[in-house]
């Protein structure tokens, strides 16, 4: 699926970047709701994601009727809309606002309205959504593809070459089987046998082979990538891995690759491989937020009261903001007054309070990581390192 925006200006994406937080972090008119649900990609099961859709209008028109929800009554009725979804269902509307995205993460149903958009359960996409290339061998194809964690699609930079035959065409003007001197023929004197090797015969061979095809696709493929700091994930069969890192000059091929055969990988069994291996590498700096929140600890350069965090949020003072993506803090905050409740149970105004600390975090520069309740430091719902 692919970006794309439909009449009556309806952008409708398949992706979530940086550019789309941005949007989304600029102050709208309010109040600004915000609509996710999980969907079915496909099935009989996809009339569940207009149900929920219908349910979630309904919801907005009742609680938040200043709303125009016009624009995407359409929807409801647009069959084919809805049975090519992806895992999950986003939406985001104000009075002067909409967008809407079909993504690949799972999101529980909700709808929120608050003074800014619900932004937390996106985040992942946007904190981890690592780029990456992947480089899949076999001596028949050469074949480069752009990632990230959430699309990967296939590119052809002007010179790599496309396959063993493409690199060495030269060399190759050969025959395919060759004669080869061999010991006398003892039933006739003074002539000599014949051995026949074809292709694939001589290992040695066809190794010194293989290796001048990769140093080609490695001459070409460094120049193409340049100095950036994007890894690379080899992929082939598991003896041209070896094969391949004695070429490579590239710096940041990583050491673990991904093995069988690419001519039979079907790109999203690809990228899904290659998002697994590269996931480590997102969370680096997450790991030095996790850390260095926990040397700082007893200094007073760290919180984990998510009162005190959503005050602090606001003053620019945060600079790591560690959140669990598992729970909701649903309440009010007056910045006027600096008052912030805490409800046990969601009510028809409250903001998810988690939400509003990492929203003004962001919006002062803080960098802020979901991760997994049970990975929460000190397991509270945020902890925050500040800046002083």
């Amino acid at each position: 699926m692919e970006n794309f925006v439909i009449p009556g200006d309806m952008h409708i994406a398949d992706a979530f970047s940086r550019n789309d937080l941005d949007a989304l972090l600029t102050p709208e008119t309010g109040p600004c709701v915000s609509v996710y649900m999980p969907t079915h990609k496909s099935g009989k099961k996809t009339w569940q994601n207009v149900t929920r859709f219908k349910n979630a209008l309904a919801e907005i028109q009742e609680l938040f009727p200043e709303i125009d929800t016009e624009p995407v009554m359409g929807l409801v009725e647009d069959t084919t809309f809805w049975q090519h979804q992806n895992e999950g269902f986003a939406m985001f509307i104000s009075p002067d606002f909409l967008r809407i995205y079909r993504l690949p993460r799972t999101f529980p149903e909700v709808v929120v309205a608050a003074e800014q958009f619900h932004l937390t359960p996106v985040l992942p996409l946007v904190v981890y959504n690592t780029l990456f290339y992947i480089l899949a061998l076999s001596q028949n194809e050469c074949r480069l593809f752009k990632c990230s964690m959430q699309t990967c699609r296939e590119i052809r930079p002007e010179n790599l070459p496309e396959s063993l035959a493409d690199a060495l065409r030269f060399d190759l003007q050969e025959k395919q089987l060759q004669f080869h001197t061999a010991s006398p023929d003892p039933q006739k004197p003074g002539k000599k046998s014949v051995a026949f090797h074809g292709h694939g015969v001589n290992t040695d061979e066809d190794k010194t082979r293989i290796l001048r095809y990769f140093q080609a696709i490695d001459n070409d493929l460094t120049d193409f990538l340049g100095a950036g700091h994007i890894p690379l994930i080899l992929a082939g069969v598991e003896y041209l891995h070896p094969l391949y890192k004695t070429a490579n000059s590239y710096p940041h091929l990583l050491d673990e690759g991904i093995k069988g055969n690419m001519e039979e990988e079907k790109i999203q069994d690809l990228h899904a491989a290659g998002t697994k291996i590269v996931a480590p590498v997102t969370r680096q700096e997450l790991d030095r937020a996790v850390k260095q929140y926990h040397d700082l600890k007893g200094t007073g350069r760290t919180a984990n009261d998510l009162e005190q965090i959503v005050k602090e949020s606001t003053a620019g003072r945060i600079s790591y903001l560690i959140f669990s993506e598992d729970e909701h803090a649903w309440g009010e905050f007056t910045p006027e007054q600096g008052t912030v409740i805490l409800h046990a149970e969601k009510q028809k105004q409250d903001q998810d309070l988690l939400n509003t600390a990492v929203c003004h975090a962001m919006g002062n520069g803080a960098s802020v990581f979901p991760v997994p309740g049970t990975q929460m430091p000190d397991q509270f719902p945020a902890a925050a390192v500040f800046r002083y």
